[in-house]
């Protein structure tokens, strides 16, 4: 399939009126001081603001001068910096404990779920949980003595690998570990789920409706089959139905030693990934900005598609600068980003990223 056929899928885009409403929350619970919320960050008035990748960036190997990614201590230096936003991520043990980890296996292959956390920790010194990094997070979300929002979190429920759960059978445990360790430590309002999985999304949904979601999508997911496998990617279309009738597949990724790592829903256009994000009733969408690129270069306008996602309501982050290139190159991505009309941009280098918060929107 030649490519202008290809992504033809990203030139035109139908759109049909949507509203959905978003109440007021009311910061703080009980009798305690009151608290700085997620709409409190959306409502600031520097867009785009930083979000602290995995904390306080990518960061795998130890190092004196930054903590390694998704740690407690990752995400206190994040919010001690003045981040009002972090992410992390969530993966579960094999005695359902829902910890922070950007994939379910380790280096060697070995699947989380098949190791207790106490196991874990002995391979992973400082695989932090996410009742702990939560609990972190909290003590930065007083308002109290601050006149910035601080202490909030998005949690990227991983979407388990074919590799370490064949029938995605951990799901509904993994969702309830997380809901539990948001009420636990009381982070309703300081917290939004994020997933490229709609099966998650609609499970948290049903469980918790009061906390936000958040849908993700990757570049990958419009990409034709045999695109992906002319990138070296293998791609395994399967039958899964969550009544969206959207196309599955098992991918393995060339990065990952060839390992199948991925079962996401296909996209056929942006239009059907829109659908899906207010079907879930996501009140944030989280899109790649390598998409947001093949869309521009090919004659389509990212800040059409942003547009029109803010039409409808949600909000639009946008991921992740990372900290590869120069400083030149991320301060050029940075403003590409914003100038699509980004509510927020995740970033690997934090201080650069709130130096450049509420700079380049249009």
């Amino acid at each position: 399939m030649k490519k202008s056929l290809v992504f033809t899928l990203f030139i035109a885009v139908l759109f049909v009126p949507f509203q959905t409403a978003i109440a007021d929350v009311e910061p703080g619970l009980g009798g305690e001081s009151p608290r700085w919320t997620i709409e409190d960050v959306f409502g600031t008035e520097d867009l785009p603001f930083a979000i602290g990748h995995r904390g306080y960036g990518e960061n795998k190997i130890y190092s004196p001068d930054s903590p390694i990614e998704n740690t407690t201590e990752a995400v206190q230096r994040a919010f001690r910096e003045g981040a009002q936003m972090v992410e992390v991520d969530a993966v579960l043990t094999g005695d359902g404990i829902a910890v922070a980890l950007h994939d379910d296996f380790l280096e060697d292959g070995t699947c989380v779920n098949s190791l207790n956390f106490r196991d874990l920790k002995g391979r992973l010194e400082d695989v932090s949980r996410l009742r702990h990094i939560l609990q972190k997070a909290r003590t930065f979300s007083t308002i109290e003595g601050s006149d910035r929002p601080g202490g909030q979190v998005l949690v990227e429920i991983k979407t388990p690998s074919p590799r370490c759960d064949l029938d995605d059978e951990t799901i509904p445990a993994l969702v309830d570990a997380v809901i539990g360790d948001i009420e636990h430590t009381k982070m309703k309002e300081q917290v939004i789920i994020e997933s490229f999985s709609p099966e998650i999304l609609l499970a948290v949904w049903g469980s918790e409706p009061d906390i936000p979601r958040m849908l993700a999508v990757s570049v990958l997911q419009l990409l034709p089959k045999e695109y992906l496998q002319s990138l070296g990617f293998t791609v395994t279309e399967i039958v899964k139905d969550v009544g969206f009738g959207l196309q599955w597949a098992e991918i393995g990724d060339p990065n990952y030693q060839g390992w199948v790592v991925y079962r996401l829903p296909g996209y056929v256009n942006v239009n059907q990934y829109v659908g899906v994000l207010l079907g879930t009733g996501s009140r944030t969408a989280s899109i790649d900005k390598d998409l947001l690129g093949l869309i521009e270069s090919m004659g389509g306008s990212a800040a059409s598609f942003v547009g029109a996602i803010h039409f409808y309501g949600p909000n639009v982050l946008v991921y992740t600068i990372e900290d590869t290139g120069t400083v030149a190159e991320q301060i050029g991505q940075w403003y590409g980003i914003a100038s699509f009309g980004a509510d927020g941009i995740m970033v690997d280098n934090i201080p650069l990223g709130l130096d450049l918060e509420g700079l380049g929107a249009p």
